[in-house]
């Protein structure tokens, strides 16, 4: 059975062709000409989404949206807006709204947007088994070669991830230094069976590298530019591109990578023709993103086209026994580099389990390869352990 979307717009073009597409894309469509209209179609039950303009007669947006959040909380809403408007659709995020849609835009981008709510919205809803207990099966597991634990903290965040690997839209990874984001990153990336590369790069540079790096530059475009150069997002069409650090991008190049997710085109640095591209972002930070919106340091709008998809990973302590696994597969890799074999005694582990862990995974690393290089004997020590967390 198919999803039913309801489409509110007072323009009858917009209706239409809107009403066209996504029946095509196997979609039920419905129309409404106000708000007013919208909010008895509501009432009446069977919607999954609402694609309603900002500026109507007879009820805006807005109050369309107010009725849905307090009556049918399960129904997406999508607002449509024109340029003018962003801060007060930006807003209705805030109030509940799952994206909004901004004037002129490309169909293939709505129909995306959609189907990543509608496929984000099935992790909400409780599913039979061991998931209505709160429990992910452990199978998840198998999907993922990549990461080590067996905690229903990484479990869940994993289900989240399989589920949502094939969209095409962005996602952003949050969590503590150290947590694991390059390698959701990875994890994502191979599970999307996307046919082009794997890209990493960082958002702490300066500003014009970074905007050569991203968006690529012509030859002569500023001095040292002596030939044309590919950026990262074209590198990576069809592929993904993971972007760490999205937090430390420097303002101005905030707006330009705005612009790239919005029309999922690039500019190269000295040109002015746009580039198409097929590029999947997958964006992390370590930083409150809330907060440096607060301090003007992050665009509010950036965030929302950023966030539709997010994963919060746990830090390690809130992993439980995922703690062992990890230090058991560190030391016995850094061991085999060492030339030697190693195990953690009985007093080691609980050291493991007992430890606070403000590096994570990666101070985990650290700590098993200097126990690799110094531990005396065959088993490492508490003490030599705690050497090494010091």
């Amino acid at each position: 059975m198919s999803e039913t979307i309801l489409v509110v717009d007072d323009e009858l073009p917009m209706r239409l062709g809107l009403k066209e597409v996504l029946g095509r894309a196997g979609y039920t469509v419905e129309t409404a000409n106000d708000g007013a209209q919208a909010i008895e179609r509501l009432d009446k039950g069977g919607l999954d989404v609402v694609i309603t303009d900002l500026r109507m007669p007879n009820k805006d947006g807005l109050e369309v949206l107010r009725h849905a959040q307090s009556r049918h909380p399960e129904v997406l809403v999508y607002m449509m807006s024109a340029h003018g408007d962003v801060p007060t659709a930006v807003q209705a995020i805030k109030d509940g709204a799952q994206d909004f849609i901004q004037k002129p835009f490309q169909i293939d981008m709505v129909r995306a947007r959609i189907r990543a709510g509608l496929d984000a919205r099935g992790e909400r809803v409780r599913p039979q088994g061991d998931q209505a207990a709160g429990q992910v099966d452990s199978t998840i597991w198998n999907d993922f070669p990549e990461i080590v634990g067996q905690s229903q903290a990484m479990a869940k965040v994993l289900y989240t991830a399989r589920k949502v690997a094939n969209s095409p839209m962005p996602i952003l990874v949050l969590g503590e230094t150290g947590t694991g984001k390059e390698l959701v990153a990875k994890s994502l990336h191979r599970l999307s069976k996307r046919s082009g590369s794997l890209i990493a790069t960082t958002g702490q540079l300066s500003p014009s590298l970074l905007e050569s790096e991203l968006f690529g530059h012509a030859k002569g475009s500023f001095t040292g530019a002596s030939e044309d150069k590919t950026g990262y997002f074209e590198a990576a069409h069809q592929g993904t591109l993971f972007l760490d650090e999205v937090g430390d991008l420097p303002y101005e190049v905030q707006v330009k990578l705005l612009r790239v997710i919005q029309e999922r085109e690039v500019v190269r640095v000295g040109e002015s023709k746009p580039r198409k591209i097929d590029t999947r972002l997958v964006a992390a930070t370590n930083k409150d993103l809330e907060a440096e919106i607060a301090a003007k340091r992050f665009r509010e709008d950036l965030l929302y086209r950023l966030n539709v998809i997010t994963l919060v990973l746990p830090p390690l302590r809130e992993r439980g026994d995922d703690v062992l696994l990890l230090g058991d597969r560190f030391l016995s890799e850094c061991a085999a580099e060492a030339k030697r074999e190693l195990v953690f005694s009985d007093a080691a582990r609980d050291v493991l389990r007992g430890h606070i862990w403000k590096g994570n995974v990666r101070e985990l690393l650290g700590a098993c390869r200097g126990c690799a290089l110094l531990a005396e004997g065959d088993e490492v020590t508490a003490d030599e352990l705690r050497d090494q967390l010091a």
